[in-house]
Parts: C-alpha cells; sequence; structure tokens
C-alpha cells in the first residue's frame, strides 16, 4: 500500500513538471537543498523526519540530517549542526548536535510530557549532543505532537574535524510536511455511513463538512508569507470505494472562492482504498488565490470539492514499476445494470522507444471482492487504437466495482486497478412525493405535495414543474391552494412566482440558462398561506447529450433538505437512483 501511495505522489509531481529535488520549499517529510560552497567545495543538505505521516498512535519519529559533498556524495565528517524547529511561529527546541561521520540521526519520542529532555554523550570540542556507542540521539517530550508544516534551521558550525570551526556558519532553512491523515465519517443519500479522508502535507485540517454533495474545509495558511519558498500545497481526498454517488470520473475545486484549473485536480487509483483526489497548489496558483485572501483578511485557507458537470474520462494510471501508463473509458457514459457497457484500455509505455507492439495482460472485475469478470488479452501498446471489451452488469453489482489490468508481459508488478460505479437500470419514477414541515412544526405539516418536472432530465432551456396539492392526513385534494415557487442555488434565489392550484392541481415554467447548470433547489412555500414548505435538491445538465444525461439525471440527490432544526423531509419514492 506505502508503496503504490508514494508512487501516486512521485508521478504526480514528475507529471507537473517538478524535480523530485525540492529545494528551500515544503517537502514531502524531507527535503534535499541545491549545493551550497563549503572552504571551497560543493556540499548538499538533505533532512528528512520518518515516519512522514502524523499518527497519534505512534509517538517515535526520527530526524535524519546528513551533510555530503555534491561531486560525489561522499560524507562530509566531523560535522556540527545547530537544529532549529519551529511550528505555527513557536520554536519547539534549537540544540547543538555533532555526528563524527555527518550523518545525524536523533530520535524523538512525543511521551506526553511538556518539556524536552535529551539523553546521549557530549562532543569533546563543543557542547554538542553525540550518539553513544549503542543509541543515537534521544529526545522525549512535545516536538511532534501535530501534524503540519515544520520550519526548520540548520547552521554548520565544524567541518572535517571537530575543531574545525568555520570563519562563518553556512546557514539553510526551510520546511517540511509531516502529512496529517484525518479520516470522517460521511452519511449517503441512502443514510449509509462511507468514509472520506483527507492527507495534508501542509498544515492541520479543520471544518470538515459534506453537504449537497461536495466537500469542504480549511487549513491554517499565512498568505503574508514568501511564496518563493513554498514549492507546492499538497492535499489529497481519499473517497472509499463503497461511496458510490461521490465516485465520480471528474471534480472540480475552489480555494478560497477561486476555481481550480483541470491540471490542479487530477485522480488516480492506484490504491485498493478508494479514488484519490489530489489538490495541488504551485506559487503560480497561490499568488492568483492572493488577492482574493488578503481582500477577506482571513488566515485560512478554504477548500470545496465537488463533482464536475464534465465526464472525466479517460482514467489514468501508473504501474507500481513506472513500466506503462494505462487509460481507462468506456461508452456509454454512465454504466447501468442490464445494459452492454464497452471499456476501452490504451496503453502506452514510458521509457522506451515507444514503438507500436504487441502485448499480453489480464483483466479482472471484481464486485464486492468477488471477482465477476476475468480474460486474458493479446494487445497492443504505444497505439492511438485501444484494446477494448464489452461487459453487461447484473443488478448484484450496483455501486462500485474494480477492475484490475495486471500481468502485463507477465510483470506481476506491472499492473493498475480503476474505480467504476455501476448504477441501477431504473431512474426515478414521477410523480415525487413530498410532505411539508413547517418552523413551527418541525416534525410535520398539514399538507403533501406531487411533483413531477419535464423534460424529466432538467438541462439547458425550457422546463416545466407540475405540482399537485392535498392533505397529508386524508389524501384529499386542496382547493384553490396559493403557494410560491422558488428556486435556489448557491444559496441565492434565481427565480420566484407566486400562485394559485386550482383544484389544487398548477404547473410553473422556467429556463434554464448556462450559468445555471448544477445544483438547484426546488422550495414550494406559503403553501395555503401558511409557513409551511418542501424542498428538493435537483440536478441541470449542460445540454441533451444522452451520454452527458445519464451520468448526472439522478444526481438530482433527493436529498430533501432540512428545516433549521436540521428535520429531513420524508422522500417516499424508494426508487431513485444516485451517482
Amino acid at each position: 500500500m506505502k508503496t503504490l501511495h508514494h508512487v501516486s505522489i512521485i508521478f504526480l509531481i514528475l507529471s507537473m513538471g517538478f524535480s523530485t529535488t525540492l529545494a528551500f520549499g515544503h517537502g514531502l517529510g524531507g527535503e534535499t537543498h541545491p549545493p551550497v560552497s563549503l572552504d571551497g567545495r560543493d556540499v548538499t543538505l538533505s533532512i528528512d523526519i520518518s515516519p512522514s505521516v502524523f499518527d497519534k498512535n505512534d509517538p517515535e519519529r526520527y530526524i535524519t540530517v546528513n551533510l555530503s559533498e555534491s561531486k560525489n556524495q561522499s560524507i562530509v565528517e566531523h560535522v556540527t549542526f545547530a537544529l532549529e524547529m519551529t511550528k505555527d511561529g513557536e520554536k519547539i527546541f534549537r540544540q547543538l548536535f555533532h555526528d563524527d561521520f555527518g550523518n545525524l540521526i536523533i530520535k524523538v519520542v512525543n511521551d506526553g510530557s511538556d518539556k524536552i529532555k535529551i539523553n546521549g554523550d557530549k562532543s569533546p570540542a563543543i557542547d554538542a549532543w553525540m550518539k553513544t556507542a549503542t543509541e543515537p540521539v534521544i529526545m522525549t517530550g512535545p516536538i511532534f505532537n501535530s501534524g503540519g508544516l515544520y520550519e526548520y534551521k540548520v547552521e554548520i558550525l565544524t567541518a572535517d574535524s571537530d575543531f574545525n570551526f568555520l570563519d562563518k556558519r553556512l546557514e539553510l532553512v526551510g520546511a517540511i510536511s509531516l502529512a496529517e491523515h484525518n479520516t470522517y465519517d460521511v452519511l449517503d443519500s441512502e443514510r449509509n455511513t462511507n468514509q472520506v479522508n483527507i492527507m495534508s502535507y501542509f498544515d492541520t485540517i479543520n471544518d470538515f463538512e459534506f453537504n449537497s454533495g461536495s466537500i469542504s474545509f480549511s487549513m491554517p495558511f499565512d498568505w503574508n508569507q514568501d511564496f518563493e519558498q513554498i514549492s507546492v500545497v499538497h492535499q489529497e481526498v481519499i473517497i472509499s470505494q463503497g461511496f458510490s454517488e461521490f465516485l465520480h470520473t471528474k471534480y472540480e475545486a475552489k480555494v478560497n472562492g477561486i476555481q481550480l484549473g483541470d491540471v490542479d485536480v487530477t485522480i488516480d487509483d492506484y490504491s485498493s482504498d478508494g479514488r484519490t483526489v489530489h489538490i495541488v497548489l504551485t506559487q503560480k496558483e497561490l499568488k492568483q488565490i492572493r488577492e482574493q485572501a488578503m481582500q477577506e483578511s482571513t488566515s485560512q485557507m478554504y477548500f470545496e470539492l465537488g463533482p464536475s458537470n464534465d465526464a472525466g474520462l479517460p482514467l489514468e494510471a501508473v504501474t507500481p514499476d513506472m513500466k506503462y501508463r494505462v487509460w481507462l473509458s468506456w461508452e456509454p457514459k454512465v454504466i447501468r445494470a442490464g445494459e452492454n457497457v464497452t471499456f476501452f484500455l490504451k496503453t502506452d509505455e514510458l521509457f522506451t522507444d515507444k514503438s507500436n507492439k504487441n502485448i499480453e495482460y489480464n483483466v479482472k472485475i471484481s464486485s464486492d471482492e468477488n471477482q465477476i469478470y476475468k480474460e486474458h488479452f493479446a494487445g497492443s501498446v504505444n497505439t492511438e487504437s485501444p484494446d477494448s471489451f464489452q461487459y453487461n452488469f447484473s443488478s448484484d453489482n450496483i455501486g462500485t466495482v474494480k477492475l484490475d489490468m495486471f500481468d502485463i508481459e507477465g510483470n506481476s508488478l506491472s499492473h493498475v486497478n480503476f474505480l467504476v460505479v455501476v448504477n441501477p437500470q431504473d431512474i426515478a419514477k414521477f410523480p415525487i412525493k413530498l410532505e411539508s414541515i413547517s418552523e413551527l412544526n418541525p416534525d410535520g405539516g398539514k399538507y403533501a405535495v406531487d411533483l413531477t418536472w419535464l423534460p424529466n432530465t432538467l438541462e439547458l432551456g425550457k422546463s416545466e414543474f407540475i405540482m399537485s396539492f392535498y392533505h397529508k392526513d386524508t389524501g384529499l385534494t386542496v382547493g384553490d391552494v396559493t403557494y410560491d415557487f422558488v428556486l435556489i442555488q448557491n444559496g441565492t434565489e434565481i427565480h420566484r412566482n407566486s400562485g394559485v392550484a386550482n383544484g389544487g392541481e398548477t404547473f410553473e415554467n422556467f429556463v434554464f440558462v448556462e450559468k445555471e447548470v448544477g445544483d438547484v433547489t426546488i422550495r414550494i412555500e406559503k403553501i395555503a398561506g401558511t409557513d409551511e414548505y418542501v424542498e428538493i435538491t435537483v440536478n441541470v445538465v449542460p445540454e441533451f447529450d444522452l451520454l452527458v444525461m445519464l451520468v448526472l439525471v439522478v444526481a438530482f440527490v433527493i436529498v430533501v433538505i432540512v428545516s433549521k432544526t436540521e428535520k429531513k423531509l420524508t422522500v417516499y419514492n424508494n426508487n431513485l437512483g444516485f451517482l
């Protein structure tokens, strides 16, 4: 698992054009500085914290500081280091350390105490801590008690000899991210519990929320700092593979209200744990967002992540041995049980002349860990023509399935996996029955509304909303009932009309324009002059395209919104499908 995760991060960085050497930036658990001059020769300093992911149940970490000659990588001996570490502007420690072989190792134990203690020997030349004959230098106390960004300063006092004090200290500064792993339980539209994990490589995550099919969270961030000291800000959102309605093929993200580009939001399925969404901000994006953040006088970075209206196919993955890059797509874009789907696999070699050639590999599909399909393929590589095969999923396969391509050319390390969502065959059936609630009576009102819309998939252009009002207790029609018909998007009303349902039945028309694509809340309020209302959230698709329509039609997530007391509306139709 760790190997695949690390492959994911490395390939992500390489694909964005970053060097694997992160200088003066925020390293992912470690950092290597560019060469600097020391007594007429170039030397390189590296610093590392291991393990690089914060785990409150694991109190032990190791700090490794290494000084070597850049030309031949030989270790500089008899080095005395002054090491200072801070977090959130507060100094954690500043101490002198010495290692005869220039490879300093410090064992750090967070023992719950409030004071730092150090065990080790002392250098004969200076009051600096050294390893003993059997143990490294050991520091105990409140040092690594949370994830986030740890800034450091390293000064070189001696080199080559215990008593060779440098005329001018060599000073290097930087920051290391100790990744923080947070797990959140999220209820889907059917009230099932799913997990969303966030791996933060910069600072502690706060204020996590899942609402209307999207997530949001925040992180402390100093917008006044020098961005030249930052390589990237990287967050990973890992969606558990059982969370089918949130497993989309493309996502959109905002930071402090600024929409990020497609290149900044990427997904991978390297891990079998779920789908990982990477949010990566470079210096360029940070500078663009800074102006907005400064206007708001905030010291936070606010993240929003939700599904895109566009299909993000093909999915892309790289084999752990870095030999192949594989793309997966399918038609139709929304897979439904009982319907034939054609899968397309395109494979390229990464580091060859990329000439067209034949390859052999295996493909299997698993549902709930049970294999439902397996086939051996004689395919091709480095060609624009993908390999393809067909499959028809049964109703037992609804939800998330895993597609594995493995044993490419007989190599066990040449494999990739993808998560695919299989949707129910039946879509929503109308009318949708909604019971009213009110501020005074959040447990339930007197009225019920049957709601239907045409076309059944809301899209750009004219739509018709058909409503029938009746008494909840008796089922009798409410005659000549007044109402307000309201459409809300992103908390703002985009339409309101007052009307009268003669004989308890009526309709409302509305023309959706391009800016109104996405989730829209239908609210029928002030029923019969009371404060009772019903609400439902639907999705407006960009255009009448069957493939796109099927991707999004049932993303009208009948999340029937609750009142201020957080009471949920009753939804009678149990035949709704969710993406």
